[in-house]
Parts: structure tokens; C-alpha cells; sequence
């Protein structure tokens, strides 16, 4: 994968770099569509969780830590800081471990849609994990607001 930080490289002095949450939702709500329309409804899923997972791992090399605790506590405030969320580790077992991620950049305020939506976050917490584990791990939303459950939930399998 290529070095990220050609892409957090960033020279806009009128207009900065923060844009709209709607601005950001609909460039990825349309390009899921468009993926899922090309690739079918698992091809989509597979495509955004691989991209979360491979920034997840990237994140996770940056971040470094000596101790679990310290690690995820460095995750939990470059989430916030990214604005992606507030990232809560609610269970941090040894075969299973459960995150929430409250306001999601994805999905909080959505109507109930019907269906689970955020297959990169999961790729995210799941490239996450994996680096301080130094093995693979599978990541699931377990919960999502677009589905009106309120938060958003990912279980992952270790």
C-alpha cells in the first residue's frame, strides 16, 4: 500500500481542511452504491472493509504503544481527533473483543435504513487490533445506527 501521508498532506489556505460531514457522507454513501453496483452487495462490503483494515493497520504503526492500554488509548483520541467517532472498547477479551463507535462519521442521525453500513469502520478497528496483536483477526458490525440500533458495534473475533 502506498504511504498515507502523501494524502494527509494538505494546502488549501482559503478553505482549510475541514469539510461538510454531508459533503463527506455523500462521496461515500454514492461510491458505495456505485461499488455495490459494480461488484454486488458482498463485493462492496469486502472492498470497504479491506480499505479500513489496510488504513487501520497504517494508523496503528504511527500510533505505537508499549502496553495494550497504552495503544488503545492512543487509538481512542486519533479517532476523536479525526472526528470518525468516539471509539469506546467496551470488551477486550482474549477471543473477543467489542468496540463502540458513537457519532460515527458514517451514519449517526440516519434513518433506520434497514441494513448495517459501516463495513469500513469494521476494516478499521479490525487493521487496528491486528497491529497490536500481530496477528489476523475478523471484524463484524454488530450494531449501526443506520440500522436504528443507536450506536455503532464492532465485534471482533481474535
Amino acid at each position: 500500500m502506498e504511504d498515507i501521508e502523501k494524502y494527509w498532506s494538505i494546502h488549501r489556505p482559503k478553505l482549510g481542511d475541514q469539510v461538510p460531514l454531508s459533503i463527506f457522507r455523500a462521496f461515500r454513501h454514492f461510491s458505495a452504491g456505485y461499488v455495490e453496483d459494480l461488484m454486488g452487495e458482498k463485493g462492496s462490503i469486502t472492498v470497504f472493509y479491506n480499505a479500513g483494515r489496510t488504513l487501520g493497520a497504517e494508523v496503528g504503526k504511527r500510533l505505537g504503544g508499549n502496553s495494550l492500554d497504552e495503544y488503545l488509548n492512543k487509538v481512542v483520541n486519533f479517532v476523536e481527533e479525526q472526528r470518525i467517532g468516539i471509539l469506546v472498547p467496551v470488551s477486550l477479551g482474549q477471543d473477543l473483543m467489542v468496540f463502540q463507535l458513537e457519532e460515527c462519521i458514517t451514519c449517526a442521525g440516519m434513518p433506520n435504513i434497514g441494513r448495517r453500513i459501516c463495513h469500513f469502520e469494521a476494516g478499521l478497528v479490525a487493521g487496528i487490533v491486528e497491529h497490536i496483536l500481530g496477528r489476523r483477526v475478523v471484524a463484524k458490525e454488530t450494531k449501526c445506527n443506520a440500522m436504528g440500533e443507536g450506536v455503532c458495534e464492532v465485534s471482533v473475533r481474535v
